[in-house]
């Protein structure tokens, strides 16, 4: 077997590099630590201030934070129409005040509970 050249050694290591790399960074996503009180769900954002979180129909309340799966703040007038998995935190009038989008991979790995749902008999989520 012919020993591979050195740019041809650079190039495989750079590959494995960033593959362990993005492994590590969903498996660290995965393992982040959301404050007590969180639950998990699927959210469907309306017209602000309207959000419905497993059918259950939610206000989201002045100063809200949604945070994307990249840890960045995403404004309000992005959210309409919006489907994702979500992580979020309600304050004690009930309103939605924290929002964390995550990706179906994350969500499954959670071990957060699942906020009530709405959606009928056979609810799954």
């Amino acid at each position: 077997m012919k020993p591979q050249s050195l740019p041809g050694r650079i190039a495989v290591r750079v590959v494995l590099g960033v593959a362990l790399g993005l492994g590590a960074m969903s498996a660290a996503l995965a393992q982040m630590n959301y404050p007590m009180g969180s639950l998990q769900g699927k959210a469907e954002f309306g017209a602000f201030p309207k959000v419905s979180i497993n059918c259950t129909d939610y206000t989201l309340g002045p100063g809200v934070r949604v945070i994307s799966p990249q840890n960045r703040i995403i404004p309000r007038s992005q959210l309409d129409g919006v489907e994702s998995r979500v992580v979020f935190q309600t304050d004690a009038m009930g309103n939605v005040f924290r929002i964390w989008l995550v990706s179906d991979a994350v969500a499954s790995q959670l071990q957060l509970p699942k906020a009530p749902g709405q959606c009928g008999l056979f609810f799954s989520e």
